[in-house]
């Protein structure tokens, strides 16, 4: 079908069948130009199958429509390599939906580049796994938005290794809630720098707790 596929029109293509859709062959996807991707409707999209999408280039990523993106099963964005994902422009990546972005694997969250990371917003954010923040790494937290690092989950935040944590600059730490600087964990507030302590708003000091408060060294103390 995939000699068919290359010469239908964009509204043939438009009024192909979910069925259709979804039995269609690595080779058929191969042979659909961009604006036949642009020509698919969300429902369409949504019945793209898991075999469909790898066999997608990275031009046809590019050619998705938000609302069409959107559609798209979250099996089938699981199935998506590291070239297809950076394919993604900011606003397809802003259009994701929470659902979409938690489902994403580990190694495909690695891979995103910081402009993509600044293109997801607070809500993308809030759903973060523990297993998805602890393969962030120091160079997508260091450029991470303060409002994105605040919409951590405290679970998501307690993720963070020493590294990951030294990563972030003061203002990110400013820029934690209360109930964010009381999840650190003795670990991670011995690890913190005397920029990092000097950061913190009365607010914040006064969330530590007292186990917080003994995990501060001498030495932190001595720099503050």
């Amino acid at each position: 079908m995939a000699t068919i596929i290359s010469v239908l029109s964009t509204a043939q293509i438009a009024g192909l069948s979910t069925t259709s859709i979804a039995g269609l062959t690595t080779e058929d996807w191969a042979a659909f130009s961009t604006n036949q991707i642009i020509a698919l409707t969300s429902a369409q999209a949504a019945a793209i199958s898991t075999l469909g999408i790898s066999a997608l280039s990275t031009d046809h990523m590019g050619a998705f429509q938000t609302q069409d993106l959107r559609a798209i099963t979250t099996n089938a964005i699981r199935a998506l390599n590291s070239d297809q994902l950076g394919a993604l422009g900011s606003s397809q990546i802003e259009a994701l939906t929470t659902g979409q972005v938690v489902a994403l694997t580990t190694d495909q969250l690695s891979t995103l580049t910081s402009n993509d990371l600044n293109a997801l917003s607070t809500a993308h954010f809030a759903v973060l796994s523990t297993a998805q923040v602890g393969v962030l790494t120091t160079d997508q937290l260091s450029n991470l938005e303060t409002a994105d690092l605040r919409a951590f989950s405290s679970a998501a935040l307690r993720a963070l290794n020493s590294d990951q944590l030294a990563a972030l600059n003061s203002d990110h730490i400013g820029a934690l809630s209360t109930a964010q600087v009381a999840s650190l964990t003795t670990a991670q507030i011995n690890s913190l720098g005397s920029d990092d302590l000097n950061a913190l708003t009365s607010n914040q000091v006064a969330a530590l707790t007292t186990a917080q408060i003994a995990a501060i060294t001498t030495s932190q103390i001595a720099t503050m």
